[in-house]
């Protein structure tokens, strides 16, 4: 999936007013081409799972015989998309893995409201990059350039509903869809305009730039899992906590103030949401980014300590302490734990027995062609600045082992350091792969010199120079 897609393992799931009453049977099937392995996962509206496998014309489909509408995710090889079922759709999906959210198309009854659906989930993607330069653009006038995407898309929605009328379901994802989109814009404004070492600056912005928030629902139970309300939700609790310290701190500054920052948000998190299984989803993502990417074991403790005095989901605390477990042996002066990975010569080996020198691990994972992508052409640069560095990537999918060879080569980088996880999912918890970007920086022993910085982070440079 794209970048919004920052839930890593959170199901897309809406419902609506009568999405408690029995439905008739709804079917949904499909093609893959390209297929990354061989079956679909679907989930549906109470989180139920079937996996479906591919026959050998690389076809799938199932048939809901207990149904209730919402929004279903189904994810293959990696990559997650949704699709809304509503009483009597039979629909027909066409994906293809090498371009996969572009590439979807829907038939049958119910494709129209779902093809609205991903058309509109591509163009306001398209979008960002424009919207990303006009973060320069003072306040005022980026609220207005936002004003006018909002009442555009708004307006084409309506144009869609003249010709083809549709439930209040899709009425309700479609505007939240736009709506929500373009308010996580408006939250994310001031730290991209201002800059994490400028945060006094907010204090500048105009009295309603935040008018939209009137209009915010923290415990919309129709949208408990709906991923751009969630989207909107986490850089808006950011904000508030940001505003709250920034108002008793006059020196505040977020680099040194991370745990009092985290703290905040789970304390607005606890006070604002009531729902439990929204509340409950806000409280464990933030922790998990902070023990994810903290230097600080100590300062990990006391923001789990505070999860658990939050938190009443008894499978989030397991996962959490699970991560906080597998953090501690990943601080510096730890050796990696014996993950198994496999080579291009499809050989199984001990991850501490394919490091010659200094090295550096990234990751990838193939839901995100773009990080692929611009990750390995930076490492290529990177490797002829620093020769005395190794650097290894290692795809974090359940691939086929042609389908992982064959993405490298179209690229046509080359394959010497690449390897993949024999097991993705405990390699994954093992090493607190929780965000893509991260590295690791062993010795060619395989012990830790550093676990927290970021590939694009501009201190990566600063590091290599130091361990070249």
């Amino acid at each position: 999936m794209k970048p919004f897609l920052f839930l890593f393992g959170l199901l897309f799931v809406v419902s609506c007013q009568d999405s408690h009453k029995a439905s008739t049977a709804v079917f949904i099937g499909g093609d893959i081409i390209n297929p990354s392995n061989n079956y679909v996962v679907l989930y549906d509206t109470r989180e139920r799972i079937d996996t479906l496998y591919l026959n050998a014309d690389n076809r799938f489909s199932h048939r809901f015989s207990d149904f209730k509408p919402g929004i279903h995710s189904f994810v293959h090889g990696g990559k997650h998309q949704s699709i809304l079922l509503e009483a009597q759709d039979s629909i027909m999906m066409h994906i293809n893995t090498h371009d996969f959210d572009e590439s979807i198309v829907f038939n049958g009854i119910g494709a129209k409201k779902n093809n609205y659906l991903i058309n509109l989930l591509l163009k306001l993607e398209k979008e960002d990059s424009q919207t990303n330069a006009f973060y320069e653009k003072p306040p005022l006038e980026y609220h207005q350039y936002i004003q006018a995407l909002i009442s555009k898309n708004s307006s084409e929605l309506q144009l869609f509903l003249k010709t083809n009328p549709n439930s209040l379901l899709f009425k309700k994802v479609a505007i939240a869809s736009i709506k929500y989109h373009y308010f996580m814009r408006k939250e994310l404004y001031p730290y991209r305009h201002f800059g994490k070492n400028n945060l006094t600056n907010f204090k500048k912005l105009p009295p309603d730039f935040y008018v939209f928030r009137k209009e915010i629902v923290y415990n919309d139970i129709d949208l408990k899992d709906f991923y751009p309300y969630y989207n909107y939700l986490f850089p808006h609790i950011n904000n508030l906590a940001l505003e709250q310290l920034i108002l008793t701190n006059e020196g505040f500054s977020l680099d040194d103030h991370k745990l009092d920052y985290t703290v905040r948000k789970l304390e607005l998190i606890d006070s604002l949401v009531t729902n439990r299984m929204i509340k409950n989803n806000l409280l464990k993502y933030t922790t998990r980014n902070f023990i994810s990417n903290s230097t600080s074991i100590d300062q990990s403790y006391i923001l789990y300590q505070s999860f658990l005095d939050k938190s009443d989901n008894v499978k989030d605390k397991k996962y959490i302490k699970n991560l906080f477990k597998n953090a501690q042996g990943l601080q510096p002066g730890f050796q990696l734990p014996p993950i198994e990975v496999i080579n291009n010569k499809n050989e199984t080996l001990n991850i501490n027995t394919i490091f010659n020198k200094t090295s550096v691990i990234y990751f990838w994972d193939n839901a995100s062609r773009y990080h692929f992508e611009n990750s390995h052409i930076k490492v290529k640069t990177l490797q002829k600045m620093y020769p005395n560095i190794d650097f290894i990537a290692i795809n974090i999918n359940a691939m086929h082992t042609n389908v992982w060879k064959n993405m490298i080569y179209a690229n046509r980088f080359k394959i010497d350091n690449e390897y993949r996880f024999s097991d993705p999912s405990f390699a994954k918890k093992r090493l607190a792969i929780n965000y893509i970007k991260k590295i690791l920086i062993v010795d060619k022993e395989g012990v830790i010199l550093n676990s927290t910085v970021d590939l694009f982070a501009p201190e990566f440079m600063k590091l290599l120079k130091f361990y070249d």
